[in-house]
């Protein structure tokens, strides 16, 4: 009896440490917001930033599917199996988590483009039984407003007390991975670089 009242207060500990390190990954990629939430089975994620660039650049690193694993950590490969017009198949392999709990991914996507505003994907196999996103540019007054729905269901059992959070965390780290890239890119470059 003992012992199992030390491991749930050990799993509220736990559950605390990952709500927390999440808050403080947020706060390390300024501007960025990520908000989860269970729906049965499903992980519902939601991400938001925005950015001072141009459509175009946000665009081009939205969509360059083989260099993820340059700039998203966790992310061990990602490659356009096929192309056809503005629709794609991406294959994407690596892991996804956070602190003690971590998960595989590999899944195959069935990619969607509308250029210069959405990017929709459908996994279509792979260790998910569901696995749906939907990114977003759009322009407004503040700048460029990027923005990410997701909804997840695993193939795999998903803890109810460590994996939304670390399903949140694995969101947040991808989605502020992006982020970081344009913004990276969007700064000016060193005057001794132009002209070349």
């Amino acid at each position: 009896m003992r012992c199992r009242f030390y491991m749930n207060q050990l799993t509220v500990a736990l559950v605390v440490c990952l709500l927390l390190c999440g808050q403080l990954w947020a706060r390390a990629d300024s501007g960025v917001t990520v908000e989860a939430r269970r729906e049965g089975d499903a992980v519902v994620v939601e991400a938001r930033a925005r950015l001072n660039c141009d459509v175009q650049l946000a665009w081009d690193v939205l969509t360059a599917y083989d260099r993820y694993p340059e700039f998203i950590p966790d992310l061990k490969s990602s490659r356009v199996l096929t192309r056809s017009g503005s629709t794609a198949i991406v294959e994407q392999r690596g892991e996804a988590g956070f602190f003690l709990y971590h998960f595989p991914v590999e899944v195959i996507f069935d990619v969607t483009e509308v250029p210069g505003s959405t990017v929709s994907s459908r996994a279509v196999s792979g260790n998910f039984k569901e696995m749906t996103g939907h990114y977003s540019l759009s322009k407004d007054d503040g700048g460029l407003l990027f923005t990410y729905s997701g909804r997840l269901v695993p193939a795999f059992d998903l803890p109810w007390l460590v994996g939304m959070p670390a399903v949140k965390a694995a969101v947040q780290k991808q989605f502020a991975a992006l982020v970081r890239e344009i913004r990276r890119r969007s700064r000016p470059q060193d005057s001794s670089n132009h002209g070349r």
